[in-house]
């Protein structure tokens, strides 16, 4: 596998190790350091509504990977109130009409990681990914090399994102 010089995944890498804490305060979760955030494009948020909120995830799979994660700091969908899981659903399909119209992809995938165990990067902070795909977005970057190629700066996806959100309902 060829080596890829990124110092700038240090700060990511050791977050996940503990807990992707928030490096201002270590006692406090990322997504949680989110919510309080005043600037949404700073801090790459998409929307925020009454229980949960929507955000670009910084390391994308591909353009547009999204979260949506609940403002309760937990771990479990079990923790979350009726009206958590179906504003969560909701914000979802939104996400899902948003994408196929910024992006065109040929499929999406959607879905949370429960715990360590199962892949989360944050384990403590529950939220689920949903990101475009592409019939052929895994060629050789990705099978021989085991990179990802991400052409789109993060400044202009919240852009095309955060606009075709805001019209369509």
């Amino acid at each position: 596998m060829e080596t890829i010089f990124a110092p700038w995944r240090g700060e990511y890498i050791n977050g996940i190790g503990n807990h992707a804490k928030n490096p201002d305060n270590p006692q406090e979760c990322v997504f949680c350091s989110a919510i309080k955030a005043t600037d949404d494009f700073e801090r790459y948020i998409i929307y925020r509504g009454i229980n949960a909120f929507v955000i670009l995830n910084l390391y994308p799979y591909n353009n547009g990977h999204m979260l949506i994660i609940p403002y309760n700091h937990v771990s479990d969908l079990s923790q979350l109130n009726t009206e958590t899981h179906h504003e969560m659903m909701d914000l979802i399909v939104k996400a899902q009409k948003v994408l196929q119209d910024v992006y065109h992809p040929h499929g999406i995938n959607i879905g949370a990681n429960i715990g360590t165990a199962a892949g989360a990067g944050i384990d403590q902070h529950l939220h689920f990914h949903i990101l475009p795909r592409w019939t052929a977005d895994v060629n050789f970057m990705t099978t021989i090399g085991q990179t990802r190629v991400i052409p789109e700066k993060l400044d202009e996806t919240w852009k095309k994102i955060r606009a075709s959100w805001q019209k369509i309902d």
